[in-house]
């Protein structure tokens, strides 16, 4: 099973190696992509809570207390606000990766035929 990547973790005084968010500010970048990642940094599964609120290193405003996974990143729950408000940027990769689960999700047709087979003239199924 292949380990998660690590992403949207900024450097501190434990992590000196860890990327500055500051460094990745992209005014330039497209506001839809930049709206589409957003977006689907916010709807990660969640694998983890923590007991206090992490601070945006660049507004100070709280920033969750979550860590969100899509099966093959794991990220801070305020990633998604570093991107919308702030325009950080993410590598290539994970752009990519997050623009194109969403143009999969986008191009399923939705089938009703599961949910309704599930419930019989007698209620539901077991």
């Amino acid at each position: 099973m292949d380990d998660l990547r690590l992403i949207g973790y900024w450097r501190n005084d434990d992590h000196p190696e860890y990327p500055d968010p500051h460094d990745l500010v992209d005014e330039a970048w497209d506001p839809t992509e930049r709206h589409r990642v957003w977006a689907y940094l916010s709807s990660g599964t969640m694998r983890s809570a923590y007991m206090g609120h992490s601070p945006c290193r660049m507004c100070d405003a709280q920033n969750g207390a979550l860590e969100f996974t899509d099966g093959v990143y794991v990220w801070p729950e305020g990633l998604g606000h570093y991107v919308y408000d702030h325009a950080v940027r993410l590598p290539t990769e994970v752009v990519g990766h997050a623009v194109a689960r969403l143009d999969d999700l986008e191009s399923r047709r939705v089938s009703r035929q599961w949910w309704l087979q599930q419930f019989g003239e007698d209620g539901p199924t077991t």
